[in-house]
């Protein structure tokens, strides 16, 4: 989604809040399974556009230890300040233009084309953030993982037990387990 924010930008004080009710975002690095909603508020200071408010979803991760795919709930908290600069657009023109300062990180996607917002692209860079490094599904009263319904001990002894792991020495992620035996298969 982009919005237009220039009437935020116009006038020094305006406040601007926008409910979000995206669609489930789908890309390379983030799955959601449920639509995104919340609260987003734009606030032009005169030298900082805040972007504060809260959007929440459901993602799909693969567990660390058995890379079966759970839903994981995600609390996005918007607290963004951008610098604003206004020029004049010519010599003879009262008209100014407020020109938003963004980071030039080529790893992350723009945020602004102009004063135009976009609003998926922070809402995917907040996801990805806020995601676990090493995520886990929720465990049983026992202990034992939701999907494979092994403890964390009886996945490393069914890796430690693979052929691979004996050769090698190191255990296997036994999410590569499959993988592998495919491989040898097709030597």
């Amino acid at each position: 989604m982009r919005l237009d924010i220039s009437e935020v930008l116009r006038e020094v004080g305006k406040v601007l809040p926008y409910d979000v009710e995206e669609p489930p975002l789908v890309d390379e690095d983030v799955e959601c399974m449920q639509p995104i909603t919340g609260r987003i508020t734009f606030n032009n200071t005169g030298g900082l556009l805040l972007i504060s408010g809260r959007a929440k979803t459901t993602v799909a991760l693969a567990c660390s230890r058995c890379a079966q795919y759970f839903e994981s709930p995600v609390t996005l908290n918007v607290n963004e300040q951008f610098e604003l600069n206004r020029t004049s657009t010519s010599s003879r023109s009262l008209q100014t233009v407020t020109v938003i300062e963004e980071d030039e990180n080529p790893i992350a996607g723009k945020l602004f084309d102009g004063q135009v917002f976009d609003l998926t692209e922070m809402l995917r860079q907040g996801i990805l953030l806020d995601e676990p490094t090493r995520p886990l599904p929720p465990t049983l009263p026992d202990g034992r993982c939701a999907h494979c319904k092994r403890t964390p001990e009886e996945v490393l002894k069914i890796a430690e037990s693979m052929p691979d792991a004996e050769a090698e020495g190191t255990p296997i992620n036994p999410a590569f387990a499959e993988l592998g035996k495919l491989l040898k298969e097709k030597e």
